[in-house]
């Protein structure tokens, strides 16, 4: 019969034409998947394509950090502005003319701002500010101040002024 020199040469020769024939067979799937891919288009013309969008895709990229920039400058420019909002009214004298006195306690995000307090009486109005710096004043606050600075930097300010309180101080 064969020599063991002759089987294995038929084997490898077998196994030759088997890794041919799957070779021919993978190569035809691609071209298909070619054919596909690039129907009614030049290699050229998807080459552009790509480097278009790379073009748009880097534009965009310095678009949004543009974008970002800007909105960081926006955000600290805007930490100085009026945030946060107190409003207590109250009746400072005994004698009535009822709730027309008030403490507006207008504060940046960090504490920063002024209290504005009118004490409004029958004979005269009178008007006040102090400065407030991390939350606190170097001058004394009153009762109706403190709680339009705790009024402002509550969570929940809806509605935006505190109820109308008949006190007398």
């Amino acid at each position: 019969m064969f020599t063991l020199a002759q089987n294995v040469s038929l084997a490898t020769g077998v196994l030759a034409l088997c890794l041919g024939l799957y070779s021919l067979w993978q190569i035809s799937s691609i071209n298909r998947l070619r054919k596909t891919f690039f129907a009614g288009r030049s290699g050229a013309d998807m080459e552009g394509i790509i480097l278009s969008l790379k073009e748009q895709l880097q534009d965009s990229q310095r678009q949004q950090a543009t974008l970002e920039q800007s909105l960081k400058n926006t955000r600290d420019i805007l930490s100085f502005a009026v945030q946060k909002v107190g409003l207590v009214r109250f009746n400072p004298f005994q004698d009535g003319g009822g709730n027309f006195s008030f403490s507006l306690a207008l504060l940046d995000s960090r504490d920063n701002g002024v209290i504005i307090t009118s004490m409004y009486g029958r004979e005269q109005n009178r008007i006040y500010t102090k400065r407030i710096l991390a939350g606190g004043s170097d001058a004394p606050l009153t009762k109706e101040e403190t709680e339009a600075v705790a009024f402002a930097n509550s969570k929940n300010q809806e509605p935006r002024a505190k109820k109308i309180s008949n006190r007398k101080t």
